[in-house]
């Protein structure tokens, strides 16, 4: 079961409930940047501070979980291949919780490839 929540104001991974590290900036090979990080149950984590830009943030995830092989990023199909968390954040209150539509809440989107898309 996906824990969505989040405990003592600290970010949990939704799919193993482990601890793990604020967003870091990450560049990718092409020159841009964004926030996000790694769990060590193999999902990584995006950061989309405005909650306006969850197209992109959705291809840097892509190309985090898939370190950069774009041609496998793009032969990968949602919920067949990998799983996917979107979460609000609510700077706030310090927690995480479903997403609202016509938010300007941050959300952090989580993805993790299903054992059989490995």
């Amino acid at each position: 079961m996906i824990d969505r929540r989040i405990d003592d104001n600290l970010l949990k991974c939704p799919f193993c409930s482990q601890l793990i590290s604020a967003p870091g900036e990450i560049k990718t090979r092409f020159g841009s940047a964004f926030e996000g990080g790694k769990c060590e149950c193999g999902s990584v984590f995006v950061y989309d501070r405005c909650g306006h830009t969850l197209g992109d943030a959705y291809v840097d995830a892509l190309g985090l979980l898939c370190e950069d092989d774009w041609e496998k990023a793009w032969s990968l199909v949602p919920d067949q291949d990998y799983e996917i968390v979107e979460l609000a954040y609510d700077s706030r209150r310090k927690k995480l919780g479903e997403p609202r539509r016509r938010s300007n809440s941050p959300v952090f989107l989580f993805l993790r490839l299903k054992k059989t898309a490995s």
